[in-house]
């Protein structure tokens, strides 16, 4: 097996939809979550799998109002947290493709490696970068693969990864721990905004709201900032969650775009295709 080679080809565009597939399978399973809580039956609660009920805490019951609520509540924080597990398995796959443009160069040289670089790369290195925390899988693909993100994202994602280990660790209750700016934790996203422009300025757009013929309607991205004092539990909205995930998808969208750059700009791949 000495001189078996192995050929690699990489495709952004795969990379890029695969951050898309994971966030439409998180919205799809929490579009249906929702849906279901308008028809839940709050006296007949139990496995269906269950022939005989079991109870742990006799005393817990939910009225029909609150079943809907507990469940709702469940379902969009469980999206919320997936959704930013999604771009966390892709960061890992994002360095990937950089580890294996940083051993190998330009694409259409013929490269051999040694098998010991390689399974410090594909092997050690693959299994470090999976322990590491969401903000150093970020500091990692910037200062060891010189991959410029944007800032202003990265900063968005930092603070949806300190709520999201708030809720996994910490039941969503904000503890000392969390608290970002004035003993409060800050999340921070971004939404897309309708305006509308006339000569009296600009103001927004409410979808179903007559435009006069003289003005003109515009898109553009605004920050969002939602606040939890310490001891608050932590609860987003639907159109709360909405958002979140655009934000998660606007981020996977810049880095590829910005991968791309580096490997035309370092001579990795020609032109403006985005396969290597």
């Amino acid at each position: 097996m000495e001189n078996e080679t192995v050929n690699v080809t990489i495709n952004l565009d795969a990379l890029r939809n695969e951050l898309r597939v994971a966030l439409q399978r998180v919205i799809y399973l929490v579009s249906a979550g929702l849906k279901a809580a308008e028809g839940i039956d709050s006296e007949n609660l139990q496995l269906p799998t269950v022939s005989m009920a079991v109870t742990y805490a006799s005393n817990l019951k939910f009225t029909p109002e609150e079943i809907k609520q507990q469940y709702t509540s469940w379902i969009l924080t469980n999206g919320f947290r997936d959704s930013i597990e999604c771009v966390s398995a892709f960061l890992e796959s994002v360095h990937k493709v950089l580890s294996i443009w940083k051993l190998t160069g330009k694409q259409n040289e013929t490269v051999q490696i040694k098998a010991a670089d390689w399974n410090a790369t594909f092997v050690d290195g693959v299994k470090k970068f999976h322990r590491l925390g969401f903000p150093d899988k970020l500091d990692h693909i910037k200062d060891e693969h010189d991959i410029e993100m944007d800032e202003k994202f990265v900063d968005l994602l930092l603070s949806i990864n300190t709520a999201r280990n708030c809720l996994v660790h910490r039941h969503g209750i904000v503890s000392d721990r969390d608290i970002t700016a004035d003993c409060k934790l800050e999340v921070k996203w971004t939404t897309l905004m309708f305006v509308l422009k006339n000569e009296d300025g600009e103001k927004e757009l409410v979808i179903g709201e007559l435009v006069e013929k003289e003005s003109w309607v515009g898109v553009r991205l605004v920050g969002q900032v939602k606040t939890f004092d310490l001891g608050a539990k932590i609860e987003f909205s639907t159109k709360e969650f909405s958002d979140i995930t655009w934000t998660s998808f606007l981020f996977g969208e810049d880095l590829v775009t910005k991968i791309h750059s580096y490997a035309v700009k370092s001579g990795i791949i020609e032109g403006a295709t985005d396969n290597a």
